[in-house]
């Protein structure tokens, strides 16, 4: 198996290269949800100028009628969106006559979407017929794909919106990569596929939390935020399972912390979080752990009496950070059964 990283349209973009969704894998499935943080994500690395990576593709090779054609065993989602993208990237620029550096609507569909004689990405029939009429711009089918549909009506609605720059999305598709995987035989396809997709325990909104506050600093500064901030975080909630009671109270601040967002599902948890951090949040890590800190004493708090502030030990919400949002007053710990009930069961000594 050939493994290696590159830039998403150096793929997609090879010449005399089709890519085949084989039939038996499931139908394009993206929500607005997830089409939503690819577009955000792009976006971010073209602001920053870093790459993003999208994550796995695994494919296997073989050359039909002098064509590179890629049988795609893990990655269709990805490349399904990427075209709708791409599709109404060369929509508008049609439309407006615009050239970026000499990038313009032929050089979109000659490259990354039309193949030798037929559309590059061959979907897999519940949506095949669909996808090729977006991409050639023909009427579409009697009964069409639905999620093909929306989710292209949706991207190019966000090219129509103010403020919309078409070169800040060129530099945001170019900034994506992906780690491409060429099985050497159909026969590692279900273990491959397996090993990717089943294996080992899914992270948990409260993995994907951590990770992402910690994993772009030093060896010693992580150890300093674990040891500080997240161990007390995990350490008031004593013994908790799959971190069902953190996770609860990570959604339950976010709930109160991001006004934008008021209603989401548990999956949608961390791609708040992280559009909180990266679109809204101003403040340190620091902060950040020390406000959510002060939140989970609260919330385990509620879990031990089932009764909401029936006991408010932490301020949390009071303006003493910047991250902080709410003008409730201090209220100080002078509880002893809440007190002695932290240091017992969690061996927390709560300090406000």
């Amino acid at each position: 198996m050939e493994i290696k990283q590159q830039s998403l349209l150096d793929l997609i973009g090879a010449p005399d290269t089709r890519f085949l969704i084989p039939k038996f894998q499931r139908a394009y499935s993206w929500d607005a949800v997830r089409c939503d943080e690819l577009w955000r994500d792009l976006m971010r690395a073209a602001r920053a100028h870093r790459s993003h990576f999208m994550g796995p593709l695994i494919y296997l090779e073989e050359n039909r009628d002098g064509a590179r054609e890629i049988s795609v065993v893990d990655g269709q989602q990805r490349l399904t969106t990427m075209t709708l993208i791409l599709t109404a990237f060369k929509r508008l620029l049609d439309e407006t006559g615009e050239s970026l550096f000499g990038i313009d609507g032929d050089y979109i569909m000659e490259t990354f979407l039309s193949g030798p004689a037929e559309a590059k990405l061959r979907l897999s029939p519940a949506d095949r017929e669909t996808l090729d009429a977006i991409v050639a711009g023909r009427q579409l089918p009697d009964q069409p794909s639905t999620r093909v549909v929306e989710n292209y009506e949706r991207f190019c609605a966000k090219m129509r919106e103010d403020g919309f720059d078409p070169l800040l999305l060129w530099q945001g598709v170019n900034a994506l990569t992906v780690i491409s995987a060429e099985l050497d035989n159909r026969k590692q396809a279900p273990t491959v596929f397996e090993s990717f997709n089943s294996k080992g325990v899914p992270l948990v909104t409260a993995d994907l939390v951590r990770n992402y506050l910690l994993i772009a600093e030093n060896r010693s500064e992580q150890k300093r935020l674990f040891e500080k901030y997240w161990e007390p975080i995990t350490g008031v909630f004593g013994d908790d399972p799959g971190s069902i009671k953190l996770n609860n109270a990570i959604l339950g601040w976010l709930a109160v912390r991001f006004k934008q967002v008021r209603k989401f599902k548990d999956s949608q948890a961390f791609s708040i979080f992280k559009s909180f951090c990266e679109d809204e949040y101003d403040g340190t890590i620091d902060d950040l752990l020390e406000e959510l800190y002060a939140f989970c004493m609260v919330w385990a708090e509620n879990y031990r009496y089932h009764s909401v502030k029936k006991y408010k030990t932490a301020d949390w919400a009071t303006l003493g950070h910047k991250t902080r949002v709410s003008d409730r007053p201090r209220v100080k710990l002078d509880n002893p059964e809440s007190y002695e009930y932290y240091k017992k069961h969690f061996g927390v000594n709560p300090q406000w």
